[in-house]
């Protein structure tokens, strides 16, 4: 017969089980609905999605070639916390240096259309490197289609990346035949890439039924982006996202001067984060602190997700008091959303 101190002990154990489980459950719902004051994007969103990863991308630690140490060396001189990762793209590696990596939801057949993430890396960069944000977007819901070049830095870049899209959309014998909704399109990008997504923001909407019927684009996520690409020539909600730690492309220089600032005809937001540099957003699962903003973004646009909703619209938005930013402001016409 069990003493009475052991029926104590286990009845304690029981009841610290059940009070983490209401705890967590608890928690969730917060997340959800009860976000207030003080609650950053990067704590609410900063977490992979219930959609595993599907991708024929393969990569390696970036130092087993001479341009990825170069590479490996740089991003950890300016602060990043893990080693970066590489395709074999020329001249990382001896494959070509132009080509398209493409990742989805490995449970694609089992969801409606999935949205696209058209993204470019910055001049010079390896496509593998921006590997830990496309699986994080994935995982949410996303395709995520990356075009490279080795300079990623015009408008070229994001139609190609658009056209190997709609081919694998119409093509039969695609595990993404008919699976991409080509109406929630997204331009993103990181440095010159960014440039790119800004070029293509002006460039595409005008003629998108001409490229596909289907073809929409909903927004544009600008991270760090490089200077080639004015504010004036976009209509579709833009985010730029910069760092206060970033001394290539400073929040104080050109994508406040000709991009946020001359953003007239569209909602654009920019959000300057702190500890943040400009090779962050290669770092590792957890290590850009914008990774988090980033993704609320993306389920914005995309979804309409409420929670994400409260970040960016409304008298009360949340990013504005967001701990993780040194400054953060909208234009009248994101003032303007309700």
């Amino acid at each position: 017969m069990r003493s009475p101190t052991r029926r104590a002990c286990v009845l304690s154990a029981v009841m610290l089980v059940v009070a983490a489980l209401v705890a967590g459950l608890s928690s969730a719902t917060a997340s959800a609905e009860g976000i207030g004051p003080g609650t950053t994007a990067q704590s609410v969103f900063d977490q992979p999605g219930p959609h595993p990863v599907a991708t024929t991308t393969v990569t390696n630690p970036c130092q087993e070639s001479v341009a990825g140490m170069i590479a490996h060396l740089t991003v950890h001189l300016f602060g990043n916390r893990d080693d970066a990762r590489c395709t074999q793209a020329f001249p990382y590696g001896l494959q070509s240096p132009v080509g398209v990596n493409t990742y989805y939801p490995a449970d694609i057949g089992e969801l409606d259309k999935a949205p696209l993430i058209l993204f470019e890396g910055g001049i010079t960069a390896n496509p593998g490197m921006y590997d830990t944000l496309a699986r994080q977007w994935v995982s949410h819901g996303f395709v995520v289609v990356i075009p490279y070049d080795f300079v990623n830095s015009l408008v070229h870049l994001p139609a190609a990346g658009l056209a190997a899209a709609i081919v694998q959309n119409r093509d039969p014998g695609s595990p993404l035949f008919g699976r991409i909704d080509l109406s929630r399109t997204v331009l993103g990008g990181h440095s010159a890439g960014g440039g790119a997504s800004l070029q293509a923001a002006a460039l595409f909407p005008p003629i998108a039924e001409v490229i596909d019927p289907d073809f929409a684009v909903i927004g544009v996520l600008a991270i760090e982006p490089g200077p080639v690409g004015i504010g004036a020539l976009i209509n579709v909600p833009t985010l730029f996202l910069t760092g206060y730690n970033d001394f290539v492309v400073p929040d104080f220089a050109w994508v406040r001067w000709w991009q946020y600032n001359l953003t007239f005809h569209a909602p654009a937001w920019i959000a300057n984060a702190r500890g943040v540099s400009h090779f962050s957003p290669v770092d590792g699962p957890g290590a850009y602190l914008s990774s988090g903003t980033a993704v609320a973004w993306l389920k914005y646009l995309a979804f309409g997700d409420e929670t994400a909703r409260r970040f960016f619209v409304g008298p009360d938005w949340l990013l504005r008091s967001d701990r993780t930013y040194y400054s953060v402001e909208r234009n009248p016409r994101a003032d303007a959303l309700r």
